[in-house]
């Protein structure tokens, strides 16, 4: 929530727990009133009816509209206009909202140009998304791609090496040369990556 807050969401109300009190609600109320967003406590049965969740943490958010995400192209061209070496992941189909959360906290601090998820057969951002990634959804920015084997090949016309990461691939992170321009793909949980995605991936 404070991430969001910090990172200028587009939030219509606020809703609190009554009786919360600490450090983090209070500098949640005070970047509200900063923003003028408005604020409204209510019993902690109400706040889990609403989120749809027990773990709310006493907060959440009622947005304004849904998640932005990125295209392909915007990705390229914010990589091409930052100067520096390429860095994007690939995620094939990635089911849990859990583990995409967790995917983009981890890809955001490592500096990612861009996450790409399929438009279909995947998880979206969703608010579960956003709790796991602990505010990264705010400052990641994530293309939502129909076909992924064609977002390889276009990175490809533009010099990046597509790099596959799953069970049985003959080159570890320590042995492959990853100083290069460079996608990394995740499949999905069970299935891993799928065959037509991952003959277009340069190694594993």
């Amino acid at each position: 929530m404070l991430e969001a807050l910090r990172a200028s969401v587009a939030i219509d109300r606020i809703l609190i727990s009554e009786g919360r009190t600490g450090k983090a609600p209070a500098e949640v109320l005070r970047l509200a009133r900063e923003k003028k967003i408005e604020v409204s406590r209510m019993p902690e049965e109400e706040l889990r009816r609403i989120s749809g969740t027990d773990r709310h943490q006493g907060v959440a958010a009622v947005l304004h509209e849904e998640f932005k995400y990125y295209d392909i192209e915007d990705l390229i061209a914010i990589w091409k206009e930052k100067g520096n070496q390429a860095f994007f992941l690939i995620l094939d189909s990635i089911q849990d909202p859990q583990n995409l959360g967790s995917l983009v906290r981890t890809a955001n601090a490592a500096g990612v140009h861009g996450i790409i998820i399929p438009k279909d057969r995947a998880s979206e951002v969703t608010a579960a998304v956003v709790k796991a990634a602990a505010g990264a959804t705010e400052h990641t920015r994530i293309a939502r791609e129909v076909n992924i084997s064609r977002v390889i090949e276009r990175l490809k016309e533009e010099g990046v090496w597509v790099a596959a990461v799953e069970a049985g691939c003959k080159d570890t992170v320590w042995s492959a040369d990853l100083d290069r321009d460079l996608a990394i793909v995740i499949g999905s949980e069970g299935m891993g990556i799928r065959r037509l995605v991952r003959e277009r991936c340069d190694f594993c």
